[in-house]
C-alpha cells in the first residue's frame, strides 16, 4: 500500500481554498450576478450590430411587454421560500401569520409534500395568466408597428417564441425557489448559472448566425427549458424518501398563502411604480441627459447592493428552519456574521466607486457621468441605509408577519411628494431625487424597524450590533 503523505502547507492550501470556493453559494451567486451583468454588456454590442434600427425598436418592445412577468409573481415566491423552510425545520403545519414551534428536529416530507403540489399547481396559474395578457396585450403592442420591420412574418415567429419562453421561464421558476427553500442553495444556484450561460451562448451564436430577432427568444426558451428539468429532478430526488399523499389540499394551502403574498407583492409593485415615477419626472423636467446621469448612478449601486445582499440571502432559508424551532440563539448566530460581512463588501465596493467611478469613466472614453461626488455619496448613504432595511424587514418576515407594509408604503408616497415639490421649489436638480427618500424614510422606516426586528430575536439592536453572539454560527 503507498502511503499518501499529505500535502505541504503551501500546496495543500491552495487546493482546500480552490474546493472551498467551488463548494461556497456566495462565489456561486457572484458568478451568477457577474454573469448576468457580463451577459448584458456582451450581447449588446450584438444585438446592435446585427439587427437594424427597426428592429431593435421591436426587440425593446418584446422587452417592455416582458417585464410584466415578475410583477405577476405579487409576493409568492419569498412566501414559498418561507414555509418549505417551516417545513425543514420540523414544522407541523403552516398557518397564514405567525409560526407554530415545531416538536422535531427533522424535515417534515409530508408537509414537503403538500407544499410541492401547491406551488407547481399556482405558478402553473401564473404561467397561464401571463400567457392570456401577453397573448392579448402584448399580441395587440406588437402589431401596432410590426409592419415597419424589415419581416413582418419573422417578427410574428420571434414573438411567438417570446411569449413562450416568457409562459415558460415564469413556471420553471417554481423549482429553483422550492430547492432554496430546502437549503439546497447551491445546487439551485448552480442550475441557475448553467441555464443563464446557455441563454447566454445560444442567443450570441444565432445572432451571429443571422437569427437576428429570434435569436435572443431562442436563447431563453432553451435556458428555461433546462432549469426546470433539472431543477425539478432534483427537488423530487429529495422527496421521494417519502411516498407523496394521496391528496393536496392545494386550495387552502393557497389561502394561507395569500395574506402574507400580497403585502409582499404590493411593497414590490410600489417600489417597482416609483422607480418608474422618478425616472418619468427627471425626464420630464430635467431631460434625458440628467436621467442618464441619476440612472447610471441609481444602477451602479444597486449592482453593488445586489453582490453585498449574497452574504445574507443564501442563509434566510436556515434562519427560516431556526424560526421554525423558535431557536433565537441560533438566528443571531447565524445571522451576525452574514450581516456584517453584507456591510463591509457593500462599504468597501461603495468607496470604490465614490474614488474610482468617475475616473474610470473618463479612462473608458464613454462620455458618460455619475452624479457629483457629494450627491453620489449621499446617494450612496441611502442605498445603505436600504441595504440594512433590506436585512431586517426580511428577518421580520421570517416571522410570517408583514407589519412593516403601510410605514413602507407610506414612505414611498411621502419620497415621492419630496421629490415633485423639491424638484419644483429648489435648484437642487437631481439632488431633488437624492433627498427625497433619505428623508422621508428616515423619519420612521430606517430606525424603527432594526430595533422592531431584533427585539423579535429577544435581543436589543444595540447588543446585537455590538457584541457578536456566543456560539459557533453556521458555516459561511
Amino acid at each position: 500500500m503507498i502511503n499518501r503523505r499529505p500535502l505541504p502547507f503551501h500546496l495543500g492550501q491552495p487546493a482546500a481554498l480552490l474546493n472551498r470556493l467551488r463548494r461556497s453559494t456566495v462565489v456561486w451567486s457572484w458568478v451568477f450576478n457577474g454573469f448576468r451583468l457580463a451577459t448584458g454588456l456582451l450581447l449588446l454590442p450584438l444585438v446592435l450590430r446585427k439587427l437594424s434600427t427597426e428592429e431593435l425598436g421591436m426587440y425593446y418592445v418584446f422587452l417592455s411587454q416582458v417585464a410584466l412577468a415578475p410583477v405577476i409573481d405579487f409576493g409568492f415566491s419569498p412566501t414559498i421560500l418561507r414555509f418549505v423552510s417551516y417545513a425543514m425545520g420540523g414544522a407541523e403545519t403552516i398557518q397564514a401569520h405567525g409560526v407554530n414551534k415545531s416538536t422535531g428536529t427533522s424535515p417534515n416530507l409530508g408537509l414537503l409534500w403538500q407544499l410541492f403540489f401547491t406551488t407547481r399547481a399556482l405558478y402553473r396559474v401564473m404561467a397561464l395568466v401571463v400567457l392570456v395578457i401577453l397573448g392579448v396585450w402584448g399580441t395587440y403592442i406588437v402589431e401596432l408597428r410590426i409592419h415597419e420591420t424589415p419581416s413582418p412574418s419573422v417578427t410574428r415567429v420571434a414573438w411567438l417564441i417570446t411569449l413562450i419562453a416568457t409562459v415558460l421561464n415564469v413556471y420553471s421558476s417554481w423549482a429553483p425557489v422550492f430547492l432554496r427553500g430546502m437549503d439546497e442553495v447551491l445546487i439551485s444556484v448552480r442550475i441557475t448559472v448553467l441555464a443563464s450561460v446557455v441563454r447566454f451562448v445560444l442567443a450570441a451564436g444565432l445572432l451571429l448566425a443571422g437569427a437576428g430577432l429570434m435569436s435572443l427568444p431562442l436563447g431563453d426558451l432553451t435556458g428555461s427549458l433546462i432549469q426546470q428539468v433539472i431543477a425539478r429532478r432534483t427537488c423530487l430526488r429529495r422527496l421521494r424518501r417519502q411516498p407523496p399523499p394521496a391528496k393536496a389540499d392545494t386550495w387552502q394551502n393557497l389561502r394561507i398563502m395569500w395574506p402574507n403574498s400580497w403585502r409582499l407583492g404590493l411593497l414590490s409593485l410600489g417600489g417597482y411604480l416609483t422607480v418608474n415615477a422618478n425616472t418619468t419626472i427627471c425626464l420630464s423636467v430635467l431631460g434625458l441627459a440628467a436621467n442618464a446621469r441619476y440612472g447610471l448612478s441609481v444602477q451602479l449601486l444597486g449592482v453593488i447592493s445586489g453582490m453585498a445582499a449574497v452574504w445574507t440571502q443564501v442563509k434566510w432559508q436556515v434562519i427560516g428552519q431556526q424560526r421554525a424551532r423558535h431557536d433565537y440563539a441560533a438566528i443571531q448566530r447565524t445571522l451576525w456574521p452574514r450581516m456584517w460581512l453584507q456591510y463591509l463588501t457593500f462599504l468597501a465596493m461603495a468607496g470604490g466607486l465614490l474614488l474610482c467611478g468617475q475616473p474610470l469613466l473618463q479612462l473608458l472614453g464613454s462620455g458618460k457621468q455619475m452624479l457629483p461626488l457629494p450627491w453620489l455619496a449621499l446617494l450612496a448613504l441611502n442605498s445603505f441605509l436600504e441595504t440594512q432595511i433590506s436585512i431586517w424587514g426580511t428577518l421580520i418576515s421570517t416571522e410570517n408577519r408583514i407589519p412593516f407594509l403601510w410605514p413602507s408604503v407610506a414612505g414611498s408616497l411621502l419620497s415621492l411628494a419630496l421629490s415633485l415639490t423639491l424638484i419644483h421649489t429648489t435648484s437642487l436638480g437631481l439632488g431633488a431625487f437624492v433627498l427625497a427618500p433619505l428623508l422621508a424614510h428616515s423619519l420612521f422606516n430606517y430606525w424603527y424597524w432594526p430595533r422592531y426586528a431584533a427585539h423579535g430575536i429577544q435581543t436589543s439592536w444595540t447588543r446585537f450590533m455590538l457584541f457578536r453572539p456566543k456560539g459557533n454560527p453556521s458555516a459561511l
